[in-house]
């Protein structure tokens, strides 16, 4: 995947994805996720990857003192058009497997949406010890993502949306349980006919790996959750995880 983030997550992206997402669940995600990790207003918060900022502005207009990191600049251009000329979220290009900032500069990191698991293991327990890095003493790192348990109870070879303009946003999956990876083919062709077309491999861990892999990175205290009110982790719900740094 080292060569197609940048491709993945372009233009295309934010018109296949951005129709679909329900605003006030994204504003009870960045609340829970913050409740969840004990944070209160003016707390110091790490969004990464932050996207197009879209739980980022919900934390910062919360009264949180919210960075948004992400590595694609037309990602972070479209959270600085949301943000306009308010001061937080502050916005920062930066790979998350070499954040730019100083050791234990965060009261919590934010890892949300699944923006796990395009590495190979090693590579995603490196990206977890560096938000273990970045993080104070005590502070929390809450991780919502897809777990493979889930994926293999609701998984669908193929699945299409119709977009807001009239176009068509068709996706194409292979799901290889035992190697715990997920192959996606997404095309959007707009309603001018034109035709967007991206593939990609996504590693999808067990909850057991999860936590295994957040305790590797250096992690205290795991837990894994259906949610942010701590529920239990099933099939039905994605997974949510919190990690204390010791």
């Amino acid at each position: 995947m080292e060569g197609g983030w940048d491709e993945l997550f372009d233009e295309s992206y934010l018109a296949m994805f951005v129709p679909f997402l329900d605003e006030e669940r994204t504003r009870a995600e960045a609340l829970g996720a913050v409740a969840l990790a004990g944070l209160e207003p003016r707390a110091e918060v790490l969004d990464a990857p932050c996207g197009f900022g879209r739980h980022a502005l919900v934390l910062a207009e919360a009264g949180y003192r919210v960075t948004g990191a992400d590595r694609s600049a037309v990602q972070l251009a479209e959270a600085e058009r949301r943000r306009g000329d308010a001061e937080w979220p502050k916005l920062v290009r930066a790979d998350y497997r070499e954040l730019p900032f100083p050791t234990a500069s965060f009261d919590a990191v934010l890892c949300l949406f699944t923006a796990l698991g395009y590495l190979d293991r090693a590579g995603d327990v490196g990206v977890l010890g560096e938000f273990r890095r970045v993080l104070r003493p005590g502070g929390s790192l809450v991780v919502e993502t897809m777990h493979r348990d889930r994926l293999a109870h609701i998984f669908r070879p193929r699945h299409w949306d119709r977009l807001p303009d009239g176009g068509l946003f068709l996706q194409e999956r292979e799901f290889d349980q035992v190697a715990g990876t997920s192959r996606a083919t997404h095309l959007m062709i707009d309603a001018d006919g034109r035709r967007a077309e991206r593939s990609f491999e996504h590693r999808v861990y067990t909850p057991t790996e999860w936590v295994a892999m957040l305790r590797e990175a250096g992690f205290a205290e795991v837990e894994a959750y259906g949610g942010f009110e701590r529920e239990p982790v099933t099939v039905e719900q994605r997974l949510w995880l919190l990690a204390r740094a010791g």
